[in-house]
């Protein structure tokens, strides 16, 4: 321990004090009882190295001595050069720092004894100022007297085998939250939650317990209410519920009360923190209207959760309808889309009946005529039928793009969908209703293979019958086409 190391015969120790950034103990002795330069070097190799210590000596006519690269001649000068019966006055600082998550007490009941001298506002102060150091908690080395208790941010625990410590409880994320939710005007200047004093671990007669509870009230108001300032002493907090309540007090005076952050824990803890204060606003709006205490008790608790969990049940009501009518939208928007691409096959069927309806009739034309022509395939039938043949493979493509055209505007009205519904359903709601997308590509794939299908069938057929065509022609129009392309392209 830091004391032992320093008392020793002829040393009177005068002052120890460790305040929360800086721990300072003088000491005086003479000449002749003079400590070996050892002694102040075991001293400066005990602290901790993220700290930084001065140790400074000053003799009765006023010479001094600072150990800083210093080396043991030169302090058995300055000692040498008084006299054996005058009295030398050493100081000790040590400025301690916040490094790693992790901060040094070397004294602790002097540290605890700074900290109940200072009031509630200034405790706040000091606490923030260290958590603002560190990220997700901090612990407390503590150095002198073996000591172990915890709050779910900070950890006061033994120097010697001290290890890193593992919290699942986010700091960080809750801060956030409680930014979103509640507007504390002086949160820059206190950043600090309730959880940082909520005890988890304790002993007994823990002298902070007072100080941390009532610290653990005060921010339990300022998570909960819409809005807070805190002036001098006075904390004033407005809550915005079915009616507006308007709360002022001295945070001095201010009355534990464990309900409030029982209260506040469950907004923040789990479910839809904005409609869980919306309900609490609502109830402790009520409760405490024209009063001058937020007097919260286990009945204003049970009716929060009363109405929260009737809250949900309607919600769960129209949860569920929302979700019917999403699945029934999906069932229809992918029930049309099978019916786009049925219907190029059924423009496929009405074409070819259209084509040998002509042929059917041009055939039985001749046949009951009076005078009919020796061959129904005379070359200005055939030119006449290619014609026909070809017209209907541009109508195969103009039939195949319109269809692609209103397959895409199904699909882009689900995506729509999706995006109506980001701000209603979570992203895992919306996976799960729309199944993760797998009918729409199921679909997708299916429909593009019927589509092709009865594309290159349409489009094969009619290629099949215009060279039949050409082996029935006397004068095959597309021969003498290919013919010609043929010559031109010889000659040059």
């Amino acid at each position: 321990m830091l004391s032992e190391l320093i008392k020793k015969d002829g040393i009177d120790i005068t002052s120890v004090s460790e305040r929360m950034r800086i721990y300072e103990t003088s000491f005086k002795y003479s000449v002749k009882n003079a400590p070996s330069y050892d002694y102040f070097l075991n001293i400066i190799q005990y602290i901790n190295k993220r700290d930084e210590i001065k140790i400074a000596l000053q003799s009765e006519n006023e010479s001094v001595y600072i150990f800083s690269e210093s080396t043991e001649n030169s302090y058995n000068a300055f000692i040498n050069d008084l006299f054996d019966d005058e009295i030398v006055y050493a100081n000790i600082k040590i400025d301690k720092k916040v490094e790693s998550n992790h901060f040094s007490i070397y004294s602790y009941s002097d540290f605890i004894e700074d900290i109940l001298s200072l009031s509630v506002k200034e405790t706040m102060m000091a606490f923030s100022s260290l958590l603002k150091s560190s990220t997700n908690y901090l612990v407390f080395d503590v150095y002198s007297p073996i000591t172990m208790f915890a709050t779910k941010t900070m950890f006061f625990l033994p120097e010697e085998g001290n290890k890193k410590i593992n919290t699942d409880f986010n700091r960080i994320s809750r801060i956030n939250a409680c930014k979103e939710i509640s507007y504390f005007y002086s949160f820059e200047q206190f950043e600090l939650i309730p959880d940082d004093f909520k005890i988890t671990i304790n002993y007994t007669n823990n002298p902070l317990c007072e100080i941390f509870e009532k610290i653990k009230t005060i921010l339990s108001i300022c998570c909960i209410a819409t809005s807070t300032t805190l002036n001098d002493n006075i904390l004033k907090s407005v809550i915005n519920g079915q009616q507006t309540l308007e709360y002022s007090c001295n945070i001095d005076e201010l009355k534990d009360n464990n309900y409030l952050y029982t209260i506040y824990d469950w907004i923040y803890t789990d479910g839809n923190a904005i409609d869980k204060v919306a309900i609490a606003r609502n109830v402790i709006s009520l409760h405490c209207h024209h009063r001058l205490k937020i007097e919260i008790d286990k009945d204003v608790m049970s009716s929060i959760q009363l109405n929260y969990n009737l809250y949900l049940k309607d919600n769960v009501k129209e949860y569920l309808e929302l979700k019917n009518k999403v699945g029934e939208f999906i069932s229809e928007t992918l029930s049309k889309t099978g019916e786009y691409a049925n219907s190029l096959l059924d423009k496929f069927k009405s074409n070819l009946i259209a084509i040998f309806g002509f042929l059917f009739t041009a055939i039985l034309a001749d046949i009951v005529s009076e005078n009919p022509v020796s061959g129904i395939f005379t070359s200005d039938i055939i030119v006449l039928l290619e014609v026909v043949l070809l017209g209907s493979i541009v109508y195969s493509l103009i039939s195949n793009h319109q269809i692609k055209y209103e397959i895409s505007k199904v699909y882009e009205s689900y995506e729509q969908l999706k995006m109506n519904y980001n701000n209603v359903l979570s992203n895992d709601d919306i996976l799960e209703v729309f199944k993760n997308d797998s009918l729409l590509n199921r679909m997708k794939e299916e429909i593009e293979k019927s589509r092709r299908h009865y594309l290159f069938l349409w489009i094969g057929l009619l290629i099949l019958l215009i060279g039949l065509l050409e082996i029935l022609s006397t004068n095959p129009i597309f021969k003498r086409m290919f013919d010609l392309i043929v010559n031109c392209i010889t000659k040059k």
